[in-house]
Formats: structure tokens, sequence, C-alpha cells
């Protein structure tokens, strides 16, 4: 009978259990490069996903800074015709009552202006992304310039807004004041201007701080064509 070497089935057990343990590492290696492989995908869909979020939110703020833009050179347009040499009319001139009564736009240095309200459509958007990038990105620039930009014009519009405010409650004590606002009757308001000492200073003032305004728009209007050069570019790029 012949009896098997203790070493040599030791040896062979030793080299079975080595193989066992390859194919179980070998096993555990292939599942962690599955689920390695699984994460780099999800993270790369995730990214992508995130991308054309952040494109179709740059369209909308194109969109939105184009409308602003528009709206603004309306305003603008409005002040360089007809408001703004109103008031260097008014001001540099010693108008007659003749003078007025052709000229009806010089009663716009009393009355109100139309608030610029930026659209926030994407701003808004942009600003619920919880991953924001680099200090320098895109998407920061965007949001520092409606920080910015619409922080200026409200402040120029509450100024200008405050000083309307004042003339009006000075001027409802007379009793052209609902013919001249209601009706645009020029009569009482001409005589006004004319003989009051105090007018000529109230509309000065009223003048420096409209300026301050249409100058805030106007570089809300610059940096927003900035903007959405930088816009056109990203996309071109991508």
């Amino acid at each position: 009978m012949i009896t098997e070497n203790p070493t040599s089935a030791e040896a062979m057990a030793g080299k079975r259990v080595s193989r066992y343990m390859l194919y179980a590492i070998g096993e555990i290696a292939l599942v962690m490069i599955g689920i390695l492989l699984a994460l780099q995908v999800n993270n790369w869909n995730e990214a992508r996903k995130h991308q054309e979020t952040l494109k179709a939110i740059y369209r909308i703020t194109k969109a939105d800074l184009k409308n602003d833009i528009a709206e603004i050179d309306a305003f603008i347009n409005e002040y360089d015709e007809i408001r703004k040499p109103a008031f260097e009319a008014v001001l540099k001139t010693e108008l007659t009552r003749e003078d007025w009564l052709k000229n009806t736009q010089y009663a716009s240095v009393l009355r109100g202006y139309k608030d610029f309200s930026s659209n926030l459509r994407g701003f808004e958007l942009l600003k619920s992304q919880s991953d924001i990038s680099a200090e320098k990105s895109l998407d920061s620039e965007i949001i520092l310039f409606y920080n910015r930009h619409n922080i200026e014009i409200e402040v120029g519009q509450k100024e200008i807004m405050e000083e309307f405010s004042l003339n009006v409650k000075k001027l409802k004590d007379y009793d052209w004041f609902s013919s001249f606002y209601i009706q645009n009757e020029m009569d009482g308001v001409i005589d006004y201007m004319i003989n009051d000492p105090t007018a000529k200073n109230d509309v000065a003032l009223y003048y420096v701080l409209f300026n301050i305004y249409v100058e805030e728009l106007r570089k809300f209007k610059i940096s927003g064509e900035e903007l959405i050069a930088k816009i056109d570019q990203y996309s071109a790029e991508d």
C-alpha cells in the first residue's frame, strides 16, 4: 500500500488555497472595477446634465439681458432726445410763456419716469445651482453682474423717486396741480416756473439725480452687452 507523502499533500492543499485566494481576489477586483466604472459613468452623466442645465440657463440669461437692454435703450433715447434737452433749456435759459407753450416737452422736468426692473429668470435659476464653479467662472460673473448693477440702479431709483415725491408734495398745494398732471394744462405750471424763485433749484436737483440714474442704466447696458458676448463665446467653444 502506497501512502501519500504528508509534505506533498500539504503543498497541494496550499496550492489550492492559493488558487482560491487569487480567484477571490480577482473576483473582488473585477467587482471593484465595475463599481468604479459605474461611478465614473454616473459622474460623467451628472456633469453632462449639469452642463446642459447651465447652457439652458445661459440662454435664458441672454434673453433676459437682451430684453433689459432694449428697455434701457428706449428709456435712454427718450431721455437724450426729450427730457435732457428740456432740463437744460429750463435751467440754462430764461424761457418765456411763449417758449413754454411752443414746446410743451419742457414740462417733462416736473414729471415722473418709468421704473426699470431687470428680468431675473436666468439669475435666479443660476443662484439655485448648488455647485457654482470657480471664482472667475461665467456663473460667478453673471451673479456678480446682477448683484452689482441691480443694487446701483435700485439706489438711483430710490433717490430720484424720493426727490420726485418731495416735488409732488410741494406742488400739490397749487390750484393748477391736478389740471397739469391729469389734463396737461400748462398755464399754472408756466407761472410757477417763471415766477417761483425756488422752482429751478428743485428742477436742478431732480436733473442731477436723473443723470446719475441714467448713467447707471448705461453701465448696465455696456456690461450686459459684454456678458452676452461671453455667453456667446462659451456656447461657441462648447
